[in-house]
């Protein structure tokens, strides 16, 4: 056994006491005067041998005493299985991690889980995983389109066919996967699906091959210009569903029944269209109500979208996610004439977004959330903010990248405003459209300022609406400077400001510290709100 395997059984005190040893043994060895010319160069060499041993353990006891190497494998594994992304087909990407050392190599490849991702991207790299994976459930991403009628992937896969549990496919002829796979009878423990067509395919049609009425397992499903098969509608375990074909036509009651008897549904994404008759003759009297926490509705229709989520009751806690295409794209065709009762998240939210390109509406609250999202238009952007709740916002985020949003902008919207973070505007002074007295918005305590105009004149201003706000005991407590590139006010401004308002910071990045989000918890339930709004500001 090689001395570092030895060593690695052994504790770093153990370690020690063993080149203690060997020192120990090789000093009280006496020399030999009385040896031949011959028996003085062996005994060199063996001393040489020795030492370089002791040398060796000491190389070894000096890597392992450092904590990256003295991890237990299973944190390694750990590690690795993180590494990999939601957007990762295969296994490539934890591959240096198995070059930090022998051990680490060893921990990585061992673990079955992390090698069970396959492509068809490298055949030689589907390879290497399949064997690696062992007996573990698969994932597999496969690209028919790309065989170009080589089958040395299938092949790899058509053995272990059955313990796929994850499948994504992308082919412009469906029936190819009955054809190579026998699917969907061969994948009796699918659990998550996903099929896409490429829009240059053509023409959708159902594929009658497709019997899907058998699979229990089955808890996500995604198509993706693909066919709807009639057999999909029979499912009742799925958790997630996703429709996005707008060229698939519809029966609105036909869905509702499909929504209504899976019980187990948990998220909706629909980017479908309907059919005509169908979305004013619905004949439920009271809205569809299960387990459903997420729906997201993408249509150029404001009938179309009325009519879906009118007839669905979200839990308490849900997210309702617009994404309106069509022309008359406001907020008010979309929510008049349908009671709030239907739309629990539209009730007492303490945050919103507001973003201009594309113009984009977020309320997030205990009761939920609510997003629409639609193309900008030439109104009045504030003209629907009657129709939502929003006496209670506690934060507001602007992403104001053009004047009009500013000036826009009515502060006495929001009473209980407390947080008021403003992104994208560098050149576009905030004052005094967003200020414009000292009684505006008297809760309002933070403001947050994201590549914003920061000049001279600016700051001289900011100094004296914070002096205003303090003189009407409505003061501002913490001013926020965050700037991308760095460039800050200067320090006689920061002086003054400091004279009115207890914190300033001055900060350098693309986002908002997160101290800022009033609820953090409930903003990070509920998607990646913070991200776009940085996103945007940066």
């Amino acid at each position: 056994m090689s001395i570092k395997a030895v060593a690695r059984r052994l504790s770093i005190p153990e370690l020690f006491l063993v080149l203690h040893e060997k020192l120990d043994e090789e000093c009280s060895k006496p020399p030999s005067f009385a040896l031949s010319a011959a028996s003085i160069e062996s005994e060199m060499r063996a001393l040489e041998t020795r030492a370089q041993d002791i040398q060796r353990l000491i190389i070894t006891l000096r890597s392992l005493s450092r904590p990256v190497y003295r991890l237990p494998p299973e944190l390694i594994s750990y590690i690795a299985q993180r590494v990999l992304g939601e957007d990762d087909v295969d296994a490539r990407s934890i591959v240096p991690l198995t070059h930090v050392c022998r051990f680490w190599r060893d921990s990585i490849v061992s673990t079955s889980e992390i090698w069970a991702l396959i492509s068809n991207e490298r055949m030689k790299f589907a390879e290497l995983s399949l064997e690696r994976a062992k007996a573990v459930p698969l994932t597999v991403h496969l690209n028919l389109d790309r065989l170009r009628g080589k089958r040395g992937t299938l092949d790899l896969l058509l053995p272990r066919v059955e313990k796929i549990v994850s499948f994504n496919c992308i082919s412009s002829k469906a029936e190819e996967l009955t054809r190579l796979l026998n699917f969907p009878k061969s994948m009796p423990n699918l659990r998550s699906l996903s099929l896409t067509k490429p829009k240059y395919a053509g023409k959708n049609q159902p594929i009658d091959s497709f019997d899907f009425s058998t699979h229990t397992t089955l808890r996500e499903l995604s198509l993706s210009n693909f066919p709807l098969v009639p057999s999909i509608l029979s499912l009742g375990t799925l958790t997630k569903l996703i429709l996005w074909d707008r060229n698939i036509r519809i029966h609105v009651d036909v869905l509702l029944s499909f929504l209504e008897e899976n019980r187990s549904l948990e998220s909706v994404s629909l980017t479908i269209k309907f059919v005509e008759p169908s979305l004013c003759h619905s004949h439920r009297q009271t809205p569809v109500g299960n387990g459903l926490k997420h729906l997201s509705i993408s249509s150029d229709d404001t009938t179309n979208i009325r009519a879906l989520y009118s007839s669905i009751a979200l839990q308490k806690g849900g997210t309702l996610e617009i994404f309106h295409s069509g022309q008359n794209a406001g907020l008010t065709g979309v929510i008049s004439g349908v009671s709030t009762n239907h739309l629990p998240n539209l009730s007492s939210p303490i945050s919103m977004e507001y973003a201009p390109f594309p113009r984009k509406i977020k309320l997030v609250g205990p009761n939920g959330t609510f997003s629409h999202i639609g193309p900008v238009t030439t109104e009045d952007p504030y003209r629907e903010f009657p129709l939502l709740p929003l006496s209670g916002i506690r934060e507001l985020r602007l992403d104001c990248r053009g004047s009009w949003v500013l000036k826009q902008f009515r502060l006495s919207s929001f009473p209980s405003l407390e947080i008021l973070a403003v992104g994208g505007s560098s050149k576009v002074s905030l004052l005094p459209p967003v200020l414009p007295d000292p009684t505006s918005s008297p809760s309002l305590r933070t403001l947050a300022l994201l590549d914003c105009d920061i000049s001279e004149d600016f700051m001289n201003q900011l100094a004296q609406v914070a002096l205003d706000r303090e003189n009407a005991s409505t003061s501002l407590r913490r001013f926020v400077i965050i700037d991308s590139e760095g460039q800050f006010p200067s320090a006689a401004s920061v002086e003054r400001l400091r004279g009115c308002v207890s914190v300033v910071e001055l900060l350098e990045g693309k986002e908002f510290p997160e101290d800022l989000l009033w609820n953090r918890d409930a903003l990070r339930c509920h998607g990646r709100w913070k991200s776009t709004i940085t996103a945007r500001g940066g």
